[in-house]
């Protein structure tokens, strides 16, 4: 008996050291998954106030419905079977107007011409032809100057633009007339086979 008490002792002893090691591991095991836990949890919350943050940064661009809420200027926009887009626009273009032919006419005292050249790509099932499908113009402290009341000719004419196919693009330009000194100047575009008058903003760059 006396030598296995000592054998016994000493299993015992390695079995509760054995279990004192497992019991330390466990517990660092469970630390450090609480502190990676609560790491994670700070690095996602840094991350989602970040996003909010940049949410809240990221400026709010109109609709083009109104002139209080035009789109940003280059910005296209859909009208009938056309996607449009203001590729240029030169509101004091009276000299170039004036220099395009010896015929055109001056305009108006107080008023100035300006040069807006258009580029559109159709959309539909048949044919179309830019000028006779879309027109466009200027909008000036409320008040609208259509393109079509220009009869100037002027480089590249919208007018002499040719029909084209689906899928194909075409490009004209068109003069302005508009008042000098206007606070605010907006590009529009409306359709003209609608009723309903819709007309979209958008911003001159």
């Amino acid at each position: 008996m006396n030598i296995e008490f000592p054998e016994i002792s000493k299993r015992l002893l390695a079995a509760g050291g054995a279990a004192l090691i497992a019991l330390a591991a466990l517990s660092a095991c469970s630390a450090g998954e609480d502190a990676s836990g609560g790491d994670t949890g700070a690095e996602e919350t840094q991350v989602e106030e970040a996003a909010e943050g940049g949410a809240e940064e990221a400026p709010a661009g109109g609709d083009g419905t109104s002139p209080e809420s035009p789109l940003p200027a280059g910005s296209t926009v859909e009208i009938t079977d056309w996607s449009l887009t203001g590729s240029a626009v030169e509101l004091d273009a009276t000299d170039a107007v004036m220099g395009a032919n010896e015929f055109n006419t001056e305009p108006a005292a107080g008023n100035q011409f300006a040069l807006v050249t258009i580029d559109g790509t159709y959309n539909g099932a048949e044919t179309g032809t830019l000028w006779l499908d879309a027109t466009f113009g200027i909008w000036a402290d409320g008040t609208f100057y259509d393109s079509v009341d220009c009869l100037n000719v002027v480089e590249n004419n919208i007018m002499d633009t040719a029909e084209v196919s689906p899928g194909s693009s075409a490009s004209g330009s068109s003069c302005v007339e508009i008042p000098t000194g206007a606070e605010t100047y907006l590009l529009y575009f409306e359709d003209v086979w609608s009723l309903d008058g819709t007309k979209h903003f958008v911003e001159i760059g």
